[in-house]
């Protein structure tokens, strides 16, 4: 056949569809993993903080809260949290919900539960202070 060709063409087209889709499926995997490492790390640290540091009132958990380092952390904690459960959920509708309306409806769902979530989240941590 010619270099130029249909076949070849539809090859070349194939072949970088399919290297795409193994790129969207190493970052959803990377991401998977990276998030699950930052909680293990962040829960970690914060059960021996808290063995170690114990807040007894109200007042210390908001101080404690309040601080630049630990809002921050926390923040990125959830922000893992939310962003591990939609990759989770998304792989598991995509793979095992095989009629496109209710996909759809399913991560249409999942994504606005996550939304209202994070937003909670970020209005709880946000308010914080001493």
């Amino acid at each position: 056949m010619c270099a130029g060709s249909r076949a070849d063409r539809d090859g070349d087209r194939n072949g970088v569809n399919a290297m795409s889709r193994k790129s969207i499926g190493l970052r959803t995997w990377l991401i998977q993993r990276l998030s699950a490492v930052y909680m293990l790390l962040f829960v970690v640290c914060f059960a021996i903080y808290f063995t170690l540091n114990t807040p007894t009132s109200y007042l210390e958990w908001r101080t404690m809260m309040a601080n630049s380092f630990v809002g921050i952390t926390t923040t990125l904690f959830f922000l893992s949290l939310l962003t591990h459960a939609w990759v989770g959920m998304r792989d598991v509708i995509m793979d095992y919900i095989h009629f496109d309306g209710v996909r759809l409806a399913l991560l249409t769902g999942v994504g606005f539960a996550l939304l209202a979530t994070a937003i909670w989240i970020m209005k709880i941590l946000l308010t914080v202070s001493v």
